[in-house]
């Protein structure tokens, strides 16, 4: 198996500030210049899935989501991740929280071994802009989920950024994969099948979210 870059002392300060949104905000805007409010803010999507229906996370990373799950909700909860240190940080976080039922699942998020047209929420957060085949990745939600299902993620992005940006997102170099542009993330979703995205834009920090187009 690849080397797992999320075993590290990066993994554990990365997973521990994004679950304390006061601090990430601090280091989005220290590092950054952007605001991450609204990758907190688009968590609410989690409550607005009716009883019986199906959540997939991917990347789930160590967790941050799972805050916006009742231990009461009548959902099934996919959180899947490449990493198996993030899995192991969701699944203590989902102990902390008291949620008992979300299966947490190792897999590429080219691959998630779930059944088609199956989902009514996708979330797809901090992901694109590592793996080596965003297109794909979004592909693999379209895939999953039923017509008219929601996706919702978040992302980095290229142009335009400020030259300190430029040199701190160089793709495919260290945990970076292509990385896209504004425009190429939402040409990927429209060839997918999604309607044009509702979007927000911090910098190199692009929210999006929108719905499988009904077949």
């Amino acid at each position: 198996m690849a080397r797992d870059p999320y075993a590290s002392p990066f993994g554990v300060a990365f997973s521990f500030y994004m679950e304390r949104q006061r601090l990430s905000r601090l280091i989005a805007r220290a590092i950054w210049s952007a605001d991450v409010t609204p990758y907190y803010e688009s968590m609410s999507a989690i409550g607005e899935i009716a009883d019986d229906g199906t959540i997939i996370d991917c990347p789930c990373g160590a967790g941050p989501a799972l805050r916006a799950l009742r231990p009461d909700a009548e959902v099934r909860y996919v959180a899947a991740d490449l990493s198996p240190s993030m899995l192991s940080r969701a699944r203590k976080r989902a102990q902390a929280r008291g949620l008992a039922d979300v299966d947490f699942v190792m897999a590429d998020a080219t691959d998630i071994p779930e059944p088609g047209n199956s989902a009514d929420l996708f979330l797809s957060y901090w992901g694109l802009h590592c793996f080596g085949e965003p297109a794909a990745a979004i592909d693999e939600a379209a895939r999953l989920l039923k017509p008219g299902g929601r996706l919702v993620g978040s992302c980095f992005v290229l142009e335009p950024i400020t030259l300190r940006q430029r040199l701190l997102l160089r793709p495919n170099t260290g945990d970076f994969g292509p990385i896209g542009t504004q425009a190429e993330v939402e040409g990927w979703l429209a060839s997918a099948g999604f309607e044009p995205p509702r979007t927000r834009r911090s910098g190199p920090m692009l929210f999006f979210d929108t719905s499988l187009t009904h077949g």
